[in-house]
Parts: C-alpha cells; structure tokens; sequence
C-alpha cells in the first residue's frame, strides 16, 4: 500500500480495528482488543472526523493522503500533526518515519 509523506517527515496511517462514530460534538474512536479490554477516545474536532472517514473509504487508511488533499493551510496541517501524534500515543494510528533523499543524491541535484 502506497502512503504519501507529511512535511513532518512521518506518514500516518489509521489502524484498521479502529472504529470511528460521528456525533454531534465531533465523534468517537474505540476499539476493542484483549489485553486492554478497549480504549474509546471523545474527539471534539468534526473536521478531523471527516478526514479520519475520509482516510477509511478513500484513501485505505492513510490519513496522510486525505489531508494533503484536503487541506492546504500550513497551520491546520501543524494542527492535525499535533491531534494525530496524539492518536498515534493512544493506538489508533501508527506511523512511518518518511526518510529524506540520501546526502549523494541531494548534492547531484
């Protein structure tokens, strides 16, 4: 499966046991597993419930990808990063650390 990178230098992907309901005020991650006997998580973001959805049926999961799609402000984008390592700290997510060129093939450019 292919994930686009952020400029943070990490790809970020939704753990597929991970389910997402919407609510009024946003919505609600929850998963269930053996040795936690489950974790839920209240999210007060709507739009980032839309970009975890979106993430899910558009994108297989990476959420790096919806929201380079979705959203071009660099401060929503530091924003997101900052909600999604947090995501990540709970498992929901894990994430990739995007490697940069090598030092040879940046001084041949």
């Amino acid at each position: 499966m292919t994930m686009t990178a952020h400029s943070a230098g990490y790809r970020y992907r939704l753990l597929p046991e991970v389910k997402i309901r919407r609510e009024a005020f946003g919505g609600i991650l929850y998963k269930y597993g053996c040795a936690d006997r489950g974790t839920l998580s209240f999210v007060n973001s709507p739009r980032l419930i839309d970009l975890l959805l979106l993430a899910r049926e558009q994108f297989a999961g990476d959420l790096s990808a919806a929201i380079e799609q979705q959203v071009s402000s660099a401060g929503a984008k530091a924003r997101l990063l900052t909600a999604l390592d947090e995501l990540r700290k709970r498992g929901y997510l894990e994430a990739e650390v995007v490697a940069g060129p090598a030092p040879e093939e940046t001084a041949a450019e």
